[in-house]
């Protein structure tokens, strides 16, 4: 899971004119929501000058979770305003979220008293017209990405009461699982997936890493090595090995842990440009 990477802190926002507006909730205004959260709605997040920037969060379906930049927002004594970046109606200035990182979201109030449209209307050419299971395993495969991992579980939630499953669905309940912590409920929700023979190297790879994790070394090498063996040239053939490699060395047996760590670097090796 991997896009090109913008660090949230690195824009430079340009002198803009102010717009205020009265807001009985400016004194509790609160960086303790993770941006993902934000979906759908105007939000704020401090910058490393600890000034806040203003923009509206939304998901696009092919790169993720974005926010696109109005301004800067500040509050002084229970007044609340929205600077316009100079850019603003100009240029769009997008930040592709690469973490759940503490934000506000504003409430509808604050946005009226704002003067913002609760939804720009540039909101419609995101649209996604999938099939609710697709949109949802979309969506949680965005969320994963981000580490935002319980909304994740909450979006595969949605497909599972419909009924409807598919590969996708399981390896990002899995990864989303594995990033909590979950390994029980990783475990049993793939066991049976792999005893069929027919499952990928991705859902392989989960069920070994719950397994390393939980500190079943010997089981965890079992399935990086089928891993392994199912899966198409790539570096991740290298980070198996080297789970591999490191599970040998925690039981102890370093002449394979060696051996395994040498496996890795010659995959790396051998495929250097491939994802």
């Amino acid at each position: 899971m991997s896009t090109m990477k913008i660090n949230k802190a690195t824009f430079v926002f340009l002198f803009a004119f102010p717009v205020y507006a009265q807001a009985q909730e400016a004194a509790t205004l609160s960086y303790n929501q993770g941006i993902a959260n934000c979906e759908n709605k105007w939000s704020g997040f401090k910058d490393r000058d600890g000034k806040t920037q203003l923009g509206y969060v939304y998901v696009d379906p092919s790169a993720g979770f974005t926010f696109e930049l109005y301004g800067k927002l500040e509050s002084t004594e229970g007044h609340i305003r929205a600077i316009k970046s100079e850019l603003h109606g100009k240029a769009r200035v997008i930040v592709r979220i690469e973490h759940n990182f503490p934000a506000m979201c504003l409430s509808e109030s604050q946005v009226a008293e704002l003067g913002l449209p609760l939804t720009p209307e540039w909101m419609k050419f995101y649209k996604d017209d999938r099939p609710l299971p697709e949109h949802h395993t979309r969506w949680a495969y965005h969320a994963n990405h981000i580490g935002a991992n319980e909304l994740a579980l909450a979006h595969i939630a949605k497909v599972v009461a419909a009924g409807a499953a598919s590969p996708s669905l399981i390896f990002e309940n899995a990864f989303a699982l594995n990033a909590l912590r979950r390994f029980d409920e990783t475990i049993a929700l793939l066991a049976p997936a792999i005893a069929s023979n027919g499952a990928s190297s991705d859902l392989i790879a989960e069920l070994a890493f719950a397994h390393l994790a939980k500190g079943d070394f010997q089981t965890a090498i079992v399935f990086y090595k089928r891993a392994i063996d199912h899966d198409k040239p790539s570096v991740r053939r290298s980070q198996f090995a080297n789970n591999t490699a490191y599970a040998y060395g925690k039981l102890g047996d370093h002449e394979q842990s060696d051996h395994w760590a040498a496996v890795a670097v010659k995959y790396k090796e051998e495929n250097p440009d491939l994802p």
